[in-house]
């Protein structure tokens, strides 16, 4: 497995990522559009902080790595899950974080997600911090 860096050949490949199943994910509450998606990933294109990649595993892309700031995210394709996958690309990652010079990662992970936050705290991630917020409805 290794990880190549992202570029726009596959940003299509990682919208799918990020719409099938983001029920998971901390910020993301609905399907995106490709508008919406394309329009993202292309403000982070002049962000020094934004820096991904596709997880490739026998020549396929499997999934899809991304650190913005210190935030750390991993999605992988579904068939792929609970394989193993995602902590060799976190392990991956770290080093890439390193070569980068970034001291700390964060995972945000919500706290329905339970595989994600296993496997965080399996690959020495302390839990840091919870909050509690309301939506008003105006």
């Amino acid at each position: 497995m290794n990880l190549i860096n992202a570029n726009k050949s596959h940003w299509d490949f990682i919208l799918d990522l990020r719409n099938e199943d983001f029920s998971n994910f901390y910020e993301q509450e609905k399907p995106i559009t490709k508008e919406e998606h394309y329009d993202y990933l292309s403000k982070q294109e002049n962000n020094p902080n934004f820096h991904h990649w596709i997880i490739v595993y026998n020549s396929e892309n499997i999934g899809y790595v991304r650190i913005k700031g210190n935030d750390i995210g991993i999605i992988i394709q579904k068939k792929y899950q609970n394989k193993g996958f995602a902590t060799m690309a976190l392990k991956l990652v770290e080093q890439k974080a390193r070569e980068l010079g970034i001291k700390k990662l964060i995972a945000l992970v919500k706290p329905t997600n339970i595989s994600s936050k296993k496997i965080f705290l399996k690959n020495n991630f302390e839990e840091k911090m919870h909050w509690l917020e309301k939506n008003l409805q105006i």
